[in-house]
C-alpha cells in the first residue's frame, strides 16, 4: 500500500475542504507546485490532484496550476475534476498526466463509462464518492439513490481496473477513517482500490493495512499532512512495514 498525497486547487491556490463544503475551505498555499515538490521530495510514488472547480463546475478551471506541476515534478499524477468528456480526458494524458479520474460522468452515464474505458484503459480510475453508501456527484453537492457497491459491480464488468473510494462524511473532518466501509467497498471491487478520507494519524495507516486486504493498493492523505499531523516520509516508512 501507497500513500498518494493530495492537492486540491481551488482558484490556483491549494485549499482543503471539510467533508466537501464549499463554504468550509482553508488555503495552505498559493504555489501548488511548491507543494508537489516537496511531496516529490518526501517520497510520494504518486500524487492526487483534484480541480475543485472543475468537479462543480463540470469542466476543467485549474489547468494552468496542473501544467505548473507537471513541469516541476516527475512523480506521476492522477487529476480529476471536471473530466466529464473522452477529448478531456484525453488532454489531459496527452499533457503528461499518467491517470485520469473520472467521477460525477461515469458514475450518472454508463454508456460514457464503458467508452472511457474501452479507450483509455488502465489510464482511467474512477472516483467513487459515497455518503453512507450512496454515491454522491457534482462535487459532492447532490446525493444520487445508487449504492457505491453496485457502482463498483459495474466498473469492474466494465473491465475497469481502478477505484477511489473515498467516504466523504470523514473527508477532511481528521477523525480517521470509516475502516468497515473500506473493508466492505473493498471485498465488492476485486481489483485495485485507493481509499480516501478521514487519515488523521499514522496508526489510522496501519488500521487500513490490517484489514489485510491485499487490493487496497493506495490511500489517500489531505488534510493531515497540510496541518503537520505527521510527515509523507513518516507515511511512506509507516506503509512499507509488513505487518
Amino acid at each position: 500500500m501507497i500513500p498518494i498525497p493530495a492537492i486540491d486547487l481551488k482558484g490556483g491556490k491549494v485549499v482543503r475542504l471539510l467533508q466537501g463544503k464549499f463554504k468550509e475551505e482553508t488555503i495552505y498555499s498559493v504555489g501548488p507546485e511548491k507543494i508537489a515538490k516537496r511531496f516529490e521530495e518526501e517520497g510520494a510514488s504518486r500524487i492526487h490532484v483534484v480541480d475543485l472547480d472543475g468537479a462543480l463546475e463540470g469542466t476543467p478551471k485549474n489547468l494552468s496550476s496542473v501544467e505548473k506541476i507537471l513541469k516541476v515534478v516527475r512523480t506521476p499524477l492522477e487529476v480529476g475534476g471536471g473530466i466529464r468528456s473522452i477529448e478531456i480526458a484525453a488532454s489531459f494524458l496527452e499533457m503528461g498526466v499518467r491517470w485520469v479520474i473520472l467521477g460525477t460522468k461515469a458514475c450518472l452515464d454508463k454508456g460514457f463509462l464503458e467508452e472511457a474505458l474501452a479507450e483509455l484503459g488502465e489510464k482511467v480510475i474512477v472516483g467513487i464518492d459515497a455518503l453512507d453508501g450512496f454515491i454522491a456527484t457534482d462535487g459532492w453537492t447532490k446525493v444520487t439513490q445508487t449504492k457505491a457497491t453496485d457502482l463498483a459491480k459495474t466498473v469492474q464488468a466494465l473491465g475497469g481496473k481502478t477505484v477511489i473510494y473515498t467516504d466523504i462524511s470523514k473527508d477532511g473532518a481528521l477523525k480517521g477513517p470509516n475502516f468497515k466501509e473500506i473493508r466492505d467497498f473493498s471485498q465488492s471491487f476485486s481489483k485495485d482500490v485507493i481509499a480516501s478520507g478521514g487519515v488523521s494519524s499514522l496508526d489510522d495507516l496501519s488500521k487500513i493495512m490490517e484489514l489485510k486486504r491485499e487490493n487496497i493498493k493506495g490511500v489517500v492523505i489531505g488534510k493531515a499532512l497540510y496541518e503537520n499531523k505527521f510527515t509523507l516520509k513518516d507515511a511512506v516508512k509507516a506503509c512499507s512495514q509488513k505487518g
